[in-house]
């Protein structure tokens, strides 16, 4: 599967509003986190709103949490409308619908859906288009994960068992390929780590913050060298077995770093030789998220040290693709007088993207 248009689609989201129309930065956008866990043939879903940015829809669901039949019928039929999951084009089935308040907000509602599903995926999409009821400018920022039993460690998806999408008007589905036999040839898993990082948004954001808060040319290239030594190293390690640490730390450590390299580059002074420093150790960090696609394999031997090349090399090769993109965009915000506004725009952006990751790997979980 081609990823580029992937690519170009999540350069699109953190791009285009600002470019195209600096004011729309203080648009203020409604969003929901959800999540999908599939387990064999069952998925569960579950959806955080705030009532304050839903519209008219707000005062059914907040019925429907507070024990409303009635509301809960029609927040049900909305569900319905707006929401549908398949494997391998069929149709998965609603089979229980429940809405919770938040005992720490009146204004957060918590949906949870169990779907039941004619088979295990396959191929998985989720269909969202609930900013037609929500708001046009509402979105959902998905992160859909499979629970992997014994029998599938022979077999992985070209993307990993976890993805997350953005969700809205323009873009209502998200795809997984769940199914896929694990590559077998150099160059198949020289694809699969140029799949990986294209089809990570999290890991693009934390790039795409890095290179704005690069000064000239000399210090993008250390950035990138720093990034691209420091997760080859832990990549390396964590497949080889050598360092083991829970995706329950890893993945709050991401949005942490992309948090963090966002901010810095709004409120820290230049300094060089510490932007490099933090760059490598967040860069460790996000090598450990890459190995999770290797290691769910359990290969060994040469067929490992095959994988772990040809997967390395594809990570570098799409991370030297997305610098290539990103560059002539950083060159037009440095030449034009809007410049500095656009790039603390686009580094409020990438931190409020991060904050709403933590509150999702974090707090909801």
């Amino acid at each position: 599967m081609n990823r580029l248009p992937v690519l170009v689609c999540h350069l699109a989201l953190l791009l285009g509003p600002l470019l195209a129309s600096p004011p729309a930065i203080a648009h203020t956008s409604s969003t929901g986190l959800a999540q999908v866990e599939v387990h064999d043939d069952e998925a569960r879903y579950r959806l955080t709103l705030v009532t304050t940015e839903i519209g008219d829809a707000a005062m059914p669901v907040q019925r429907a949490a507070a024990g409303d039949a009635g509301a809960a019928r029609q927040v049900g039929a909305l569900l319905q409308a707006h929401l549908a999951l398949t494997v391998d084009g069929q149709p998965c089935r609603i089979k229980r619908t429940r809405l919770q308040a938040s005992p720490h907000s009146a204004e957060q509602v918590t949906v949870l859906l169990d779907w039941q599903c004619p088979q295990a995926p396959g191929v998985l999409v989720l269909r969202d288009t609930l900013s037609t009821p929500f708001g046009e400018h509402y979105r959902s920022i998905a992160s859909i994960s499979r629970q992997a039993g014994p029998a599938d460690a022979a077999r992985a998806s070209s993307a990993g068992n976890r993805q997350e999408h953005i969700l809205d008007r323009e873009h209502p589905e998200a795809r997984i390929d769940f199914g896929l036999a694990p590559p077998s040839s150099l160059g198949g898993f020289l694809r699969l780590g140029m799949e990986h990082i294209l089809s990570g948004l999290d890991h693009l954001l934390f790039l795409a913050a890095l290179l704005l808060g690069s000064r000239s040319l000399r210090s993008l290239l250390i950035t990138v060298t720093a990034f691209t030594a420091a997760h080859s190293l832990s990549l390396a390690a964590a497949t080889l077995g050598w360092a083991q640490v829970s995706g329950n730390w890893v993945e709050p450590a991401i949005a942490v770093s992309i948090i963090w390299v966002a901010l810095e580059n709004l409120f820290a002074a230049r300094a060089p030789l510490r932007r490099h420093l933090l760059t490598f150790a967040f860069g460790l960090v996000h090598g450990l998220a890459f190995a999770e696609a290797l290691t769910e394999l359990h290969l060994g031997g040469w067929p490992l040290a095959r994988a772990l090349l040809g997967f390395n090399l594809g990570v570098e090769l799409g991370q030297a693709l997305a610098v290539l993109l990103v560059a002539p965009v950083l060159a037009w915000i440095a030449r034009h007088a809007a410049g500095p506004r656009i790039a603390h725009g686009l580094s409020m952006s990438i931190a409020g993207m991060g904050l709403l990751w933590l509150a999702q790997r974090v707090v909801l979980t």
